[in-house]
Formats: structure tokens, C-alpha cells, sequence
């Protein structure tokens, strides 16, 4: 059995759908963000239990949606399984297929982020991938003085993710002379721009006057009718002007149609 066959089963045995009688058993033991989903006070909330005893650390994330109907999705894991990662992301990907206002790697780190409070609680020091980025390549020590050790809490950097999705094609080198097609992303709204230009690279640039947070994740040497062409596939997940609600799926068909029209081309 692959890897990726065992992680298939792990899924099928640790996520559920919730139905209305789960969600208002589950709103019987939160501290209010079901119950505001439920009286149409918020149209949808984020939520984990950490499950703490002789069986090991067990965390339950949970997310609900009262959208025209009650409804949601839960998985249960064990935070030492070494396909942790995974099973959660992929947890997250359902999600973001499933419900047009989830964001799979904005989920993912919202769940994280309550995992992480629910082990400092436990008294575990805890960290993050982000935190200990800053310390890679260097001979830094981490102490600290805590009733269960460190726990290092995995948080997606947006960015890092998509240029690594994109094979880090945005970092290749640019010919003055030739057009490109490029995607960017805004870290705070998760709305991807398909946008052309020359340079851009310095458009990337020009544009952080306006929206800071947008960064360059992906481009390609081609004619701007393909822009035009992403623009009308694309034209009913379009918010405003260049900038669309993309999911992985989106992007995944954005890589594999650039690749295969670039390299016919050539």
C-alpha cells in the first residue's frame, strides 16, 4: 500500500459530515460560536476540541455553515500521526470545495491557530513554522521551561505555498522584450489577480503601494490572449476587475492549460 492510498483510508475513517442533530449535540458543550451560526447571528464559525488523556493528544476541527441550510463537516485526529499534516489540509480542501466562503489554507491556519491555544492551556510551550523560519541555516537553541515540552504548530505562509505550487516559475528570468501572464495573491482577502505585463516583477512592486499585502506566485512568457482567455473561463468567480475567487482546483487547471499552451509554442 502507497502512502497516499493509506492517508485515503485514514481520511474515510477520521472525517464526517455533521447533520443539524450533530451540530446542535456539538453546540451543547461550545462556548457560543455554534450557537451564533445557529441563530443566524454569524453564517458560519471555525471550531476544534482537544481531547487530553491516557490515549494520547486527540483534536476534533469542526466547521459550520448555516448558508440557507444547517450544515457542516468534523475530523478527528491524532496529533503525533505522522500524516497529521495531510489528513487536515486535505480536511481543508473539502471544505473549500464544498462551501464558497472557505479558504483551504486560510482554514487550515485557523485551526492551527485554535489547536495551538488548546496545547498552551495543556501546558505545552508552543511555536511555529513561521516563528522558526527566521532561525533556518542558523545555530539557534530553542529553550523552554514548561510543564510538557514544545510543540511546533505547522502554519501555511500563503505565499511560499502557491510559488511552490507554481514550481517557483515566478522567480525565472524575465526577457524586456517579451510578454508575460502572471498571477498574483492578495494574503489577506486569498483573491488571486490574472493579470499581463512586461515586468512583473516591478508590477508586483507598483501595486504594493496600493494593496501591501499582493505578491507575485506565478508567470509565464505568452501572448496576452491567454489572459483573455483565463478572464472568460474564469468570469464567474470574478470579484473585481483582474482579481478572482480561485480555489486549488482553479489553479491546478491554471498551471496544467498554461504549460500545455506555453510548451506547444515553443
Amino acid at each position: 500500500m502507497t502512502n497516499l492510498q493509506s492517508i485515503h483510508q485514514k481520511f474515510d475513517k477520521c472525517c464526517f459530515t455533521l447533520s443539524k442533530e450533530d451540530i446542535l449535540k456539538l453546540d451543547k458543550t461550545d462556548n457560543g460560536p455554534i450557537n451564533n451560526v445557529v441563530a443566524g447571528i454569524n453564517k458560519h464559525c471555525y471550531g476544534a476540541r482537544l481531547f487530553d488523556d491516557q490515549y494520547g493528544l486527540t483534536v476534533e476541527m469542526f466547521y459550520v455553515n448555516n448558508d440557507q441550510t444547517l450544515k457542516g463537516d468534523i475530523i478527528r485526529l491524532d496529533i503525533n500521526d505522522e500524516d497529521y499534516f495531510h489528513l487536515l489540509f486535505r480536511f481543508c480542501v473539502l471544505l473549500s470545495n464544498e462551501y464558497v466562503e472557505v479558504d483551504a489554507i486560510d482554514a487550515f491556519n485557523t485551526f492551527q491557530t485554535k489547536l495551538r491555544s488548546f496545547l498552551e492551556k495543556s501546558g505545552f510551550y508552543t511555536t511555529t513554522s513561521q516563528v522558526l523560519k527566521q532561525f533556518e541555516g542558523k545555530s539557534a537553541v530553542m529553550i523552554a521551561f514548561s510543564q510538557r515540552g514544545i510543540f511546533n504548530v505547522k502554519i501555511i505562509d500563503k505565499v511560499d505555498f502557491f510559488r511552490d505550487f507554481f514550481n517557483r516559475n515566478y522567480d525565472t528570468k524575465t526577457e524586456s522584450s517579451c510578454e508575460y501572464v502572471y498571477l498574483m495573491v492578495n494574503t489577506d482577502t486569498s483573491l488571486i489577480k490574472i493579470g499581463t505585463s512586461k515586468n512583473p516583477k516591478y508590477r508586483e512592486r507598483t501595486l504594493h503601494s496600493q494593496e501591501p499585502k499582493v505578491h507575485l506566485i506565478a508567470k509565464w512568457n505568452c501572448s496576452k490572449k491567454l489572459e483573455k482567455k483565463l478572464h472568460q473561463t474564469y468570469k464567474h468567480k470574478r470579484i473585481r476587475g483582474e482579481w478572482f475567487r480561485l480555489d486549488l482546483n482553479d489553479l491546478k487547471e491554471i498551471e496544467t492549460f498554461m504549460n500545455s499552451e506555453t510548451n506547444s509554442s515553443r
